[in-house]
């Protein structure tokens, strides 16, 4: 078994969803949120790698049932190979019926019927050696041989058969995005400020723009959506005059403006690091909707991604300026884990509604109630001010004078005014200096000099202050459901020498 799932996991790397990761995309998706919210509070993005290996140690434990069966020629030949071919069919039926936007048919149906082959057909092999002892020897061992073989066969008739049938051919490396190119009508350029050497220099610091590579993900989805560029369509409907579609082309076609902009996880931690800031292209969304000519009565602008998931936000805020369709990061077109071929940038509110890969951009009347919603997460998803600590580590040493201490800090669209540090439990406080925003939406790095009173351990508390004067609040509160809260701080030892 451990064998197949190898060939399987091989196949997925040419585009096909891994079977393991079907199966574990339809639990996800059947499970209510009073089991999953819990579990994703307290795992984090562990909870997706405790999900995959739990599913792939039912494969393994189906195997190994499998291989009992099979060496017992008390067992009969169709329940061998039902039980072997139990754990395939059902990731590829289980996602079929509960998953089917977000796991494509024919290269799910593949990729499971490879692993199935490539498992009964091994176990054929081995099946002699197994029950062909001299006390067990007779005609059940190479009958039960023939029909393992033949049901490896006839998976193996049935991936061949759909092959042809398969975009992945389709959907090459410029699928995937990430390609380096340029906006062919850019109307505003970013104004990004020179970096100062001395932040830059220091040691463990934050980069002032997240590599596409290093930016953090989070998703619905165990199994990326990989879009066929050639057929995918960016509709606008709706409560609208004239609704229209976009091709992929006739995007890139509009005129486009640039602004860094920093996305948070509403499930980030303080002092996690579900935060970064990427350089993004794309067109404004009142653009579009003053040109589909929105109707009175609109309450909500509704996002559907390719693979069914949905979020909103109110039409008000749909058409600020700096809500845009991005199709850009850092000069590349946007990665597959981030949207490609296009995503929702929304100021001020948390990543869960800036919704990825997106399809269908919808106004409507009502007040929508989207997927994390439905769980009861935030539906205005407001960003706390927040900030953290980078540097220095949990240990230093101190030759006297000043230690550097340094991070970012976060409010949104309300920026960044002030960042102070204590040393002495939160009693007094030190200002920190600010480096010059990125822009409007982004983070804001500072540094600190700071002088320990002596050696032994210290902790050092941080707190920001946004740019309407409001301080967070030191009042600690996990993510779920409207943010996370508090103040960030370390425990550093200070060491002589």
């Amino acid at each position: 078994m451990f064998f197949a799932l190898d060939v399987a996991f091989l196949l997925s790397m040419a585009g096909m969803p891994f079977v393991a990761d079907s199966l574990g995309q339809a639990i996800i998706d059947v499970l209510p949120g009073w089991i999953s919210i819990p579990l994703i509070d307290a795992l984090h993005q562990g909870a997706k790698i405790l999900l995959v290996v739990g599913v792939v140690a039912l494969f393994l434990i189906d195997g190994a049932a499998t291989g009992l069966l099979a060496a017992s020629p008390r067992r009969r030949t169709a329940s061998v190979v039902g039980v072997g071919l139990l754990p395939w069919v059902a990731a590829f039926v289980l996602a079929r019926l509960f998953a089917p936007l977000r796991i494509e048919l024919v290269t799910s149906l593949i990729d499971a019927a490879v692993g199935a082959a490539v498992f009964l057909a091994a176990l054929a092999f081995i099946l002699p050696s197994a029950l062909e002892r001299p006390a067990e020897t007779g005609p059940a061992s190479p009958a039960r041989r023939r029909a393992l073989l033949g049901t490896a066969a006839v998976a193996a008739a049935v991936a061949i058969v759909s092959l042809p049938l398969s975009r992945i051919a389709a959907v090459g490396s410029g699928g995937l995005g990430n390609i380096a190119t340029a906006a062919r009508r850019l109307r505003t350029r970013a104004d990004i400020p020179a970096a100062n050497p001395a932040v830059d220099a220091l040691p463990g610091i934050t980069p002032r723009i997240t590599a596409n590579e290093d930016h953090y993900t989070v998703d619905t989805t165990l199994v990326k959506p990989r879009v066929l560029i050639d057929e995918w369509r960016l509709d606008i409907k709706g409560l609208v005059q004239s609704p229209f579609s976009l091709t992929y082309d006739e995007l890139l076609d509009l005129e486009a403006v640039e602004q860094i902009h920093t996305l948070e996880c509403i499930s980030n931690y303080v002092g996690g690091d579900l935060i970064s800031t990427a350089l993004w292209t794309g067109v404004p969304l009142r653009d579009l909707l003053n040109r589909a000519q929105v109707q009175a009565g609109a309450y909500d602008v509704v996002f559907t991604s390719v693979d069914g998931y949905t979020d909103s936000i109110p039409i008000a805020k749909a058409m600020e300026d700096r809500t845009l369709v991005a199709y850009l990061m850092n000069g590349k077109t946007v990665p597959q884990d981030h949207g490609y071929p296009a995503r929702m940038l929304v100021p001020n509110i948390y990543g869960m509604k800036n919704v990825k890969w997106i399809r269908t951009i919808e106004v409507v009347n009502y007040d929508f109630i989207g997927y994390w919603q439905q769980q009861g997460w935030s539906d205005s998803a407001n960003v706390n001010t927040n900030a953290r600590i980078d540097l220095p580590g949990r240990s230093v040493r101190w030759t006297g004078g000043t230690l550097p201490v340094a991070g970012i800090a976060f409010a949104g669209a309300r920026g960044i005014s002030k960042v102070e540090l204590s040393s002495d439990g939160g009693k007094s406080w030190g200002m920190a200096t600010l480096e010059v925003p990125l822009g409007p939406l982004s983070w804001r790095r500072w540094s600190y000099d700071w002088t320990p009173s002596g050696a032994g351990p210290v902790k050092l508390i941080v707190r920001a202050t946004d740019g309407t004067g409001n301080t967070e609040t030191p009042i600690a509160r996990s993510p779920y459901p409207d943010g996370s809260t508090g103040y960030d701080s370390i425990d550093v030892t200070v060491q002589r020498g």
